[in-house]
């Protein structure tokens, strides 16, 4: 297996991937000592690789399979209490580890969990989607949502390794692909543009990659976080540019109900973010192309979901999580903008710039309506 190594300030953890691998999955999960392994995965993982992961362990050691259902619905305070008072009452104590065998969604409650019973045990991810493989494990945040907005609840928690099995996100779905190489893309526009080339080149709307090729993308995805969170493990300073695009993203996931992946609601975002710093003259015509370049290689529709509306957009972008950071007036969101590919906007302590809210919803109806129907109006060109 390869293995890297991540570290955030004084935060380090083990990274170790491979390819039809699920026996070493096991060794390396097995060489953490512990009372009892408690897998947290849901439906369709579980069917797919968890309970091959789970047979390989139980035969080892105490080890239980905690089943949640799909969807960022799950995602709440909810599920947490229902899973710790199930796990407690199961018999899990100090000395036993949580292991988030799944995407986004399990990993976030697994970890979570992890970080508040016992006022925090070890957790160890097992990624089985693109975005969690390449994107969130490379980070110490913890969070479940509110109906007000996403990953309001939560804390930092480091986890004790991350353990893949690249052959597993073969059997993905191929919007679960393309979300998780949106966030990919995001971060070569951010801070890693020496990997847009690669991404020229692989990128198809098919979303058909080889073991190699996913090994490659997920490698340079978490090589991408690391370099910034070096110096920023909680993501409050020059990290939290690894928002772009989430701002207006994750109202549109919201506001979606489950009928679009994160990365895809994170990809809608970055266009929306190109345009308003086009608008503002921070970014080039020809940058804001580059983004819809990549995500139409992506096989990304660039419109909001049917039956998405503005007014439902508007209300949730007023909830973003980076409310706080900036004295921002009733109508001002604080967004990560660019005003180079590589080189984001604002302070370079902390990224953001204040934008006024009107103007963001007449990006997104202009970038985002279905086509043939944008709303150009008189003085919302690009300046540049």
């Amino acid at each position: 297996m390869r293995h890297l190594q991540l570290e955030f300030e004084s935060a380090h953890y083990p990274v170790w991937l491979g390819s039809d691998c699920i026996a070493e999955l096991s060794s390396r999960l097995l060489s953490y000592p512990a009372s009892s392994y408690h897998l947290v995965t849901d439906v369709t993982v579980s069917a797919l690789h968890a309970s091959k992961l789970h047979a390989h362990m139980a035969a080892q050691a105490h080890t239980r399979m905690w089943v949640m259902s799909e969807g960022e619905s799950v995602k709440s305070l909810s599920t947490l209490d229902r899973l710790a008072q199930d796990m407690v009452r199961a018999g899990i104590d100090r000395s036993s580890v949580i292991v988030a065998v799944g995407g986004g969604v399990v990993g976030n409650m697994a970890g979570l969990l992890a970080a508040l019973l016992f006022r925090g045990i070890r957790l160890i991810h097992v990624p089985t989607t693109l975005i969690a493989a390449g994107d969130s494990v490379a980070s110490l945040k913890q969070a479940v949502n509110l109906p007000m907005g996403k990953n309001l609840i939560g804390c930092f928690h480091t986890p004790t390794a991350v353990l893949m099995d690249i052959a597993w996100l073969q059997t993905l779905p191929a919007a679960h692909v393309r979300s998780g190489m949106c966030e990919i893309i995001k971060n070569a526009l951010t801070v890693a543009s020496g990997n847009i080339p690669l991404l020229e080149q692989l990128l198809n709307p098919e979303a058909r990659y080889s073991n190699a090729d996913l090994l490659d993308v997920v490698e340079a995805g978490l090589q991408a976080k690391q370099r910034i969170m070096r110096n920023d493990q909680r993501e409050r300073q020059q990290a939290v540019v690894f928002e772009y695009g989430h701002t207006v993203g994750h109202a549109i996931e919201l506001a979606a109900q489950g009928r679009l992946p994160h990365g895809e609601a994170v990809g809608l975002g970055m266009v929306v973010a190109a345009e308003v710093a086009c608008r503002l003259g921070l970014l080039s015509q020809e940058k804001v192309a580059l983004h819809r370049r990549l995500l139409a290689r992506n096989g990304i529709a660039l419109q909001l979901p049917q039956g998405v509306t503005l007014a439902q957009v508007r209300a949730l972008l007023l909830t973003d999580n980076k409310r706080g950071y900036m004295a921002a007036g009733e109508n001002q969101l604080a967004m990560i903008l660019l005003q180079d590919i590589g080189q984001p906007a604002g302070p370079a302590e902390r990224p953001l710039t204040l934008v006024d809210i009107d103007l963001v919803e007449r990006c997104i109806t202009d970038c985002l309506a279905p086509a043939g129907q944008a709303l150009q109006r008189e003085g919302d060109l690009c300046l540049q």
